[in-house]
């Protein structure tokens, strides 16, 4: 007798546990159009065992629960779905008419009972309970899953977890899932990143925000780094919880001298968003691969504005959605392809620039998206990339440059003060090295005079060939007789390259041609970045 009751207790026991998982997993009570026909409600099975839903009985409830339907013989296996529906619903496994609520002003309700009625599992939807409908416990439902639109159903969260609280259990699924596993629509979003430079190399700091109502685990979810497109590292995120956000580190020595492109990127199997999980950065350490080289600022009336960009590097360069912002943020945008070494000229009409310079190469010219006016007189320049790096910042004052002639810069390679740029001499070169381009600077400081001795009086003339330590340097050019007396000025206080040249015919400053003779040269270059004076001299012999 004890063996039989204990036996009975065992049972008892097994067939609540096995009844305890069988739950309501999704739900469609109100289908596009008419509700005949169209309804349909899917049962799951979260046990280890087969559960035989005979007797089982499925209710519904406006102002109470009633009876709709009493499962016939049918074995459901562990971890399966049983999908019921009316006629018109595909792959059913049971066919009956449903007529659930509709929800629209008050709590409705459907529910699952055990043959015995002493297991229930119960969705209460839409509010307020009037009606005082039931929960699980048998008390006044006081939690609801929200009344769906038509055509969207009613869908547990977590595939066959019951919490008994049907906010938290049941979300509004777009995209019904009948007979199969539902899709939560989870959504971790990359809320904000930046770079911050360390002793060490740089942190980029993160936040990460979980716009759904579920946890996220740290056995799912990375946190993606790329540099230049190629996975650098993954690292496994922290617990993230339902409506939350966490700041996330990434300490980074790995990250070269130079230009890298940076992405940060959210990945989680089950994110149903996916716009909002990567953002873009990028990393500039010493000279950028992209400067300004050249700027026609003052066209002629005929003519258009353009700037010119150089590569400095020697591979191609690829140009996304680039920006030049001029100092009231005027922009003007680009995109290209520029290669190594290559000169390309941002303009807003090919035709027209072709136009006046017809030798240039149309393959040079890129066409700006939106363009601002330059100032003709005091501007500031500034160069970025889509992510916002800075390559460059220039000033300029165009007061002396002369209207149809462009801006140039004398070297590329350094960087672009003020005073590494002077008026073309040619002009303008857009598309081509610049007229006034010094591949390399000097190392010492010197002056050659060729012919040596020469004759005004046979017209002849001298070449004064100078060559200075620094890139920029204002100049004075004199000549003096034996008794040091001023004969001529050649020029006084110019700002001169670091290598450059004067004719001399001979004549003094009332443009007389001097006695046969020795003459002192004098010249003082005073350098534009740190005013060190040169002083070269050297004797000149006129001849009859």
């Amino acid at each position: 007798m004890l063996f039989k009751t204990l036996f009975t207790i065992i049972a008892l026991f097994i067939l609540s546990y096995l009844s305890s998982s069988l739950v309501i997993n999704e739900v469609l009570y109100d289908p596009v159009g008419s509700d005949g026909g169209w309804e349909w409600i899917e049962i799951f099975n979260g046990s280890g065992e087969m559960v035989n839903l005979e007797q089982w009985i499925i209710q519904k409830a406006g102002t109470e629960f009633d009876d709709i339907y009493v499962f016939p013989y049918f074995e459901l296996e562990p971890g399966s779905y049983l999908l019921l529906g009316e006629e018109s619903v595909e792959n059913t496994d049971l066919i009956t008419e449903l007529a659930f609520q509709n929800g629209g002003s008050a709590t409705d309700g459907i529910r699952i009972i055990s043959p015995e009625g002493d297991y229930t599992d119960t969705v209460l939807y839409d509010f307020p309970n009037t009606n005082s409908l039931p929960d699980d416990y048998g008390n006044i439902g006081s939690t609801f899953a929200p009344d769906v639109s038509s055509g969207h159903s009613l869908a547990r969260v977590v595939n066959g977890v019951d919490s008994n609280d049907s906010e938290l259990d049941f979300f509004e699924c777009e995209n019904p899932t009948p007979g199969v596993a539902n899709f939560f629509p989870i959504d971790l979003e990359l809320t904000s990143a930046q770079i911050v430079e360390t002793e060490e190399g740089i942190q980029i700091i993160t936040v990460i925000s979980n716009l759904s109502t579920i946890n996220v685990d740290n056995f799912e979810a990375t946190l993606n780094l790329y540099i230049n497109s190629e996975l650098e590292e993954q690292y496994p995120l922290p617990q993230i919880n339902g409506g939350e956000n966490i700041d996330y580190i990434i300490n980074q020595t790995e990250i070269f001298s130079g230009y890298d492109q940076i992405t940060v990127s959210v990945n989680y199997l089950y994110d149903n968003e996916l716009e909002n999980n990567s953002i873009q950065l990028s990393h500039l350490e010493g000279y950028p691969p992209l400067i300004f080289n050249e700027i026609m600022l003052k066209p002629e009336q005929t003519q258009q504005e353009w700037v010119e960009i150089f590569n400095t590097t020697s591979s191609e360069f690829y140009v996304d959605n680039f920006l030049i912002l001029d100092a009231s943020n005027g922009e003007i945008r680009f995109s290209c392809l520029c290669g190594a070494g290559e000169y390309l000229v941002i303009c807003q009409d090919e035709e027209a620039l072709l136009s006046t310079y017809p030798d240039m190469d149309a393959t040079k010219i890129i066409i700006s998206e939106c363009w601002t006016p330059l100032n003709n007189s005091e501007e500031t320049l500034t160069l970025l990339d889509s992510c916002g790096t800075v390559f460059e910042e220039f000033c300029y004052w165009g007061t002396d440059c002369p209207e149809g002639v462009s801006l140039e810069r004398i070297n590329p390679f350094l960087v672009a003060d003020p005073e590494n740029w002077v008026p073309s001499v040619a002009g303008a070169t857009p598309g081509l090295p610049n007229s006034v381009y010094i591949e390399l600077m000097p190392e010492s400081a010197g002056v050659n005079i060729n012919p040596n001795p020469f004759s005004p009086y046979r017209d002849e003339n001298t070449i004064i060939t100078y060559c200075l330590p620094r890139l920029l340097n204002r100049v004075t050019l004199r000549i003096f007789d034996l008794k040091g007396r001023l004969v001529r000025t050649l020029v006084d206080q110019i700002v001169q390259s670091a290598r450059g040249e004067f004719i001399w015919d001979g004549r003094d400053k009332e443009d007389r041609k001097l006695l046969p003779g020795v003459y002192i040269l004098l010249m003082e270059a005073v350098t534009l970045d740190t005013e060190k004076v040169y002083r070269l001299e050297d004797t000149i012999v006129l001849a009859h």
